[in-house]
């Protein structure tokens, strides 16, 4: 008797611990987004300002501070933005950043060359086995005539490689390929390259290196052989001329070994063995040499090329190039011929540096230079290699907030993000974004960056 109400007692004050939670614990389920800091409603950000090809529209992201962003496009005079999607989330745990004061490709979107498709980010959840869960990004596009959004450049659903985030799309001026930077979680780069209609997406065959670290990609303007050099763009969509993209790639054999900077080029769809060429080499031990920069000799010099671009003409190539990417007032713009010949500085040295090169016409570049919190807008002559050598003169014309903006491709305006502070809904301006007017003289353009 005594037995029986042990094991009933026993068994009561058992059923009263599980029931108080001394039982099996559950391990925590923690959100796969922490939530931010309250914020009052409606204040937002206007980021990556980008024009159309024929200067009539703007498209452009609005920020706020839960991490959402919102496709928007707007005229010309930024009177009338017009949302075009919903706001998503696309980077809960990485900065999405779109300014071009980056040692390395920023994230952007980017207008097909017929001016109809918006090529954009839009997150990608990758869930391991363990369950745990990881965002990355695809890239996708939306169809400014139906409405519609399509995958452009998606992971496959047992993602084995590291390339978790896609981003810098940048179409080819037939619109045939769209080039892109896979990225990892550790910070290695490589270059894709996605074929519009329905083949495998391409990249460069991996070299012998410690690190994949390829980015800056940039197409060549499509030009026939028989036209004369002028101070115009030149319309591409040539038949018979191959699509021939640029990009930056570091070379590190291993973890001690001083680098060394490349420019490659790539031509998808030609059947070479030897497709990914060399254009451009500059190695760490050399960069005094090559460059005449006269650096203390305790500089540690990491050599970085980035933001490449090439002349209306195709017949050359501007980059930037520095001696410590974590530092802007050392960078320098170059120019060289297409097969990285006649490589010369064309900047001034002095302790300021020149960012985000871009192509005037074939004989001036236009470029930003850090001015305390803003930029000074110039342009600097790129003569013919066969002139004489030395930086040339720095013309100014006008400053502007941020690094964060877009020519127009007659080169006449600038769009640019006016600030990194949010703003009130209450403000009458339509956008956060500006207009500056360069005072250059109108030409005509092509479709392609």
């Amino acid at each position: 008797m005594h037995s029986v109400k042990l094991q009933y007692i026993c068994g009561l004050l058992a059923a009263l611990l599980c029931c108080a939670g001394c039982g099996q614990k559950k391990a925590p389920r923690y959100p796969d987004v922490p939530a931010l800091p309250s914020q009052p409603a409606g204040i937002y950000r206007d980021i990556n300002p980008r024009w159309s090809h024929d200067g009539s529209r703007i498209a452009f992201l609005r920020s706020t501070p839960n991490r959402k962003l919102q496709l928007f496009i707007s005229d010309r005079e930024l009177e009338r933005p017009i949302a075009m999607l919903d706001a998503e989330l696309v980077s809960p745990d990485r900065p999405y950043s779109s300014d071009a004061n980056r040692y390395c490709s920023p994230d952007t979107i980017a207008w097909s060359p017929d001016d109809r498709l918006i090529a954009f980010e839009r997150i990608e959840w990758f869930t391991y086995e363990d369950g745990d869960r990881l965002p990355g990004t695809g890239l996708w596009d939306y169809d400014t005539i139906t409405g519609d959004t399509r995958p452009l450049a998606t992971h496959t659903s047992h993602y084995t490689s590291y390339f978790y985030f896609y981003h810098a799309p940048t179409w080819s001026p037939d619109g045939r390929y769209l080039a892109f930077v896979g990225e990892g979680v550790n910070g290695q780069r490589r270059i894709f390259v996605h074929a519009m209609k329905g083949q495998a997406q391409i990249f460069p065959s991996s070299r012998f290196d410690y690190y994949d670290d390829s980015d800056w990609p940039s197409w060549r303007v499509i030009r026939p052989d028989s036209l004369t050099d002028n101070d115009d763009f030149l319309d591409p969509g040539v038949a018979g001329i191959p699509n021939v993209l640029s990009f930056r790639q570091g070379v590190r054999r291993n973890a001690m070994a001083p680098p060394a900077e490349l420019i490659r080029t790539l031509s998808p769809g030609t059947p070479s063995a030897d497709n990914c060429r060399k254009v451009t080499r500059v190695t760490a031990t050399a960069y005094t040499q090559i460059t005449g920069d006269s650096l203390p000799t305790n500089v540690h010099v990491s050599p970085r090329i980035g933001s490449i671009s090439w002349s209306p003409d195709s017949r050359r190539l501007v980059y930037t190039l520095t001696p410590s990417a974590h530092e802007i007032n050392r960078y320098q713009i170059w120019v060289s011929e297409a097969d990285g010949s006649g490589a010369r500085r064309i900047s001034p040295l002095g302790g300021t540096g020149y960012i985000a090169p871009v192509w005037i016409d074939n004989r001036r570049i236009g470029a930003l230079s850090p001015n305390g919190d803003h930029y000074n807008v110039v342009t600097l002559d790129a003569p013919d290699t066969d002139s004489a050598p030395g930086p040339s003169n720095v013309h100014l014309l006008g400053r502007i907030d941020t690094a964060d903006c877009d020519w127009s491709l007659d080169r006449t305006k600038i769009v640019y993000a006016v600030s990194s502070k949010f703003r009130s809904p209450e403000n009458d301006d339509p956008t956060g974004l500006q207009i500056f007017h360069t005072g250059l003289r109108r030409r005509r353009v092509s479709n392609v960056r």
